[in-house]
């Protein structure tokens, strides 16, 4: 066996099909809704017009300034929201809404003009993702500076007209941004270089005067101070003579600083550090290293033992202006490399401030030079790339947009409300659902019989003759009659012939009043299991009802049954009448009892004489053998009604009733009696009858009758004698009738023994040749 598993469209499909009047009235309505739609909503049309950022005619270079990698002014994308908002602005749109008499109803402006019109206002820039990618037919190849300016409203000329002044408003505001962008930076580059100059000069001054301020203790100075620190030294030493010579000797080589000595290196690591801070900040390598050198020496230096000094000459002695000398000599020397760090420090930020002035003066040389080109007209501006134009098609409302939400929209509430209708129905829909609902009887569905239905419909006007019927025994006739109407199936019609079915025998008297209405309005059920006008369907489900009818009756022993529904209009006396038919047909004798006193309808079936029927032998005014008739139908006899009246529970819980049951059941003319009753969710009738009956079938109509409805009857009776529920009017899905053509079938000549392909045939190879034409 295949493990397969098939997915099938057709139970959804048969419940479209089931309320397709729904689902076909919703798809027209929404295509009508649509269509009002497309015409009735006021069209707009949509202008557009498109701008580019024109770069500076003369390039920066030409006019000495230098190029800029970067551009000083931001891109237009960066700056397009504030743009958008200046173009939009209040004032722009009040006159050109003045200008151009935009939203005017009745002359007068309509309120909130201008917020309508900053809504049909579009501005945009095209992604520049797009731009590095193919553009398909749906994208616009436009250049990477590119601005689109759109405009929407209910007049294309006013739409272009617009959408061009809103251009040149977008131009006019870009220009003036751009002056102003000029004219602020060259006032803060003015003021940057202004301040600039008086820091310079200052630094300037603060040199001069650090200058003056150690003249003869320069960096430049240090050659020469150390050339007559060692003249002096050499002279001190000739004019010493013996042991003071050398006392004079060994002083001055303790003052001065001798080669391969402490003193000597330390002097020439601090030259060296005043020479790398002049060049250098103080986190540069070298230097640290040498300001750790010199204060290893230092170090050094003062743990050594203290030399003993020599003995000081005289002041006004020659020797001691000498060494006087010698002292101030060593003193410049020892201070050049302090001067020489503080100069070197004012030096570094003069430098500094040089070159922030020549950059200052070179960007005021190209603000100027920028400002001088847009006077010009020269400069970077927005220019018109590609002008409005007059618009021919509405852009709104977009037809495919609104074409195909409407179909969408309608589709969707047409499948919808077959569903809704479908599931919020609790009738029963076929046989399979009565044998799911009520267990161990018999489920019968009777198809409905369009054949009828379609005989009624065009058997033309209401008949003028007065319907008839027999008497009411005294009832009056003109007492409302609340009992449904049946045509095939039970179903009320407009149209009736219901005097060609109450015969033409005279002795019928003619309903008048409200009586002859209800009588004309619902017209007889239809035999359509027997007679010439059979429907050979409707033949055909009758005799498998009979077929089961039988069989069960058999096995329990059964002769009367009782035909009850829970409300009417289910389609009871049709069944009644159509099964009784069906049994007599079959060879069973059988006798149709109209028990619906109150609004009988099986006397309309055939043309019976005048008789009191059922009504008159329980009154006690007729007897048996004179309510029961003979129909056209062979087997079938039929005991109607006699009349009508509204003591109806009274007469069929009487003795008589009792004996009247006795005496057909006892009768041997007749092997099945079938009772017609009222409906039993409003009267009683059928309760009182089925106490006598063998069996009891429940009829529901398909797609009418509450599910609730048909079980609470269910449940009044006694469930040891019901035969089974008919499903009255039920329609095959449209699935079953497409797939399994039932139709077709039903062709027996065609595929039978004699049909045109059996081997029987005229046209078959084994067919006797005598047989052929």
């Amino acid at each position: 066996m295949s493990n397969q598993t098939f997915i099938s469209v057709g139970p959804y499909w048969d419940i479209i099909h089931r309320h397709r009047s729904s689902f076909v009235a919703v798809v027209v309505a929404g295509l009508a809704l649509t269509m009002l739609a497309l015409v009735t909503i006021p069209k707009e049309y949509t202008s557009s017009m498109l701008l580019e950022v024109w770069h500076a005619d003369i390039q920066a270079n030409l006019i000495g300034a230098e190029p800029q990698n970067n551009a000083s002014i931001p891109h237009i994308e960066t700056r397009l929201e504030a743009l958008s908002q200046e173009t939009i602005a209040r004032g722009h749109l009040e006159e050109l809404i003045s200008k151009y008499g935009l939203y005017v109803h009745d002359g007068k402006r309509e309120p909130g003009a201008a917020g309508q019109m900053a809504s049909a206002i579009s501005i945009s820039i095209p992604d520049s993702v797009l731009q590095s990618k193919t553009p398909n037919r749906f994208q616009r190849s436009l250049p990477p500076d590119a601005v689109e300016i759109s405009f929407q409203y209910r007049d294309p000329a006013k739409a272009q007209a617009v959408a061009n002044s809103l251009g040149d408003v977008m131009i006019d505001e870009y220009r003036k941004e751009l002056e102003r962008h000029n004219n602020e930076t060259i006032k803060l580059i003015s003021s940057e270089v202004d301040e600039t100059r008086a820091k310079l000069a200052e630094s300037q001054s603060q040199i001069k005067v650090l200058k003056e301020k150690y003249r003869g203790s320069l960096p430049q100075d240090l050659d020469d101070n150390v050339k007559a620190l060692q003249a002096l030294q050499l002279q001190v030493e000739r004019n010493a003579q013996g042991a003071s010579k050398s006392d004079a000797m060994d002083a001055a080589a303790a003052t001065a600083p001798k080669a391969n000595t402490p003193d000597a290196s330390l002097a020439a690591l601090k030259t060296k550090l005043v020479g790398l801070t002049a060049q250098y900040s103080d986190e540069y390598p070298e230097v640290i290293e040498t300001k750790s050198q010199i204060a290893i020496l230092e170090k050094q230096i003062a743990a050594m033992p203290a030399r003993q000094e020599p003995t000081t000459p005289a002041p006004d002695s020659a020797a001691g202006l000498t060494r006087q000398q010698i002292a101030d000599y060593q003193r410049r020397i020892a201070d050049t490399p302090a001067h020489e760090e503080a100069i070197a420090a004012v030096n570094r930020d003069f430098g500094i401030l040089a070159s922030r002035y020549h950059d200052l003066s070179d960007l005021l040389f190209q603000a100027r030079a920028d400002e001088a080109v847009l006077e010009r007209g020269q400069g970077e501006r927005l220019k018109v790339l590609q002008p409005a134009g007059l618009p021919l098609n509405p852009s709104y409302p977009n037809r495919a947009v609104l074409i195909g939400g409407g179909l969408a929209l309608t589709l969707l509430v047409a499948l919808a409300i077959p569903f809704a209708l479908f599931y919020s129905d609790t009738s029963f829909k076929d046989s399979d659902d009565i044998k799911a609902e009520f267990a161990d009887v018999n489920a019968i569905a009777i198809s409905r019989v369009p054949e009828v239905e379609r005989r009624l419909l065009e058997s033309g006007s209401i008949s003028v003759e007065a319907p008839l019927a027999l008497p009411a025994n005294g009832v009056d006739h003109s007492s409302s009659a609340t009992g449904p109407g049946h045509i095939a199936n039970g179903h009320a019609a407009t149209d009736a012939t219901s005097a060609d079915h109450n015969g033409a025998n005279g002795s019928l008297e003619p309903l008048t009043g409200r009586a002859a209405k209800f009588a004309q309005r619902y017209p007889a059920p239809p035999l359509v299991a027997a007679g010439e006008d059979m429907v050979s369907t409707a033949a055909d489900e009758f005799q498998l009802l009979a077929f089961k009818l039988r069989s069960w009756a058999v096995q329990r022993n059964a002769k009367i049954f009782v035909i009850a529904s829970a409300v009417g209009g289910e389609g009871k006396s049709f069944i009644a009448l159509n099964l009784a038919a069906a049994l007599a047909v079959s060879g069973s004798g059988t006798l149709l009892i109209d028990a619906d006193i109150r609004a009988p309808f099986q006397h309309y079936s055939f043309p019976v004489p005048r008789t009191d029927g059922l009504l008159g032998y329980l009154q006690g005014s007729t007897e048996f053998a004179d309510t029961i008739i003979p129909t056209p139908i062979p087997g079938l006899s039929l005991m109607p009604s006699g009349g009508t009246s509204n003591r109806a529970p009274e007469y069929l819980a009487s003795v008589k009733m009792d004996q009247l049951i006795q005496t057909v059941k006892g009768s041997g003319g007749y092997q099945y009696i079938i009772i017609d009753t009222p409906p039993s969710l409003l009267v009683p009738d059928a309760q009182i009858l089925s106490r006598a009956s063998d069996g009891t079938i429940i009829v529901t109509a398909a797609d009418s009758t509450a599910r609730a409805a048909t079980t609470k009857t269910f449940l009044m009776f006694d469930p040891q004698n019901l035969f089974g529920v008919v499903l009255n009017r039920f329609k095959p899905s449209f699935s079953t009738v497409r797939s399994e053509r039932y139709g077709r079938y039903g062709r027996y000549g065609r595929y039978g023994r004699y049909g045109k392909y059996s081997k029987y045939s005229k046209y078959s190879k084994y067919a006797d040749p005598d047989v052929r034409e």
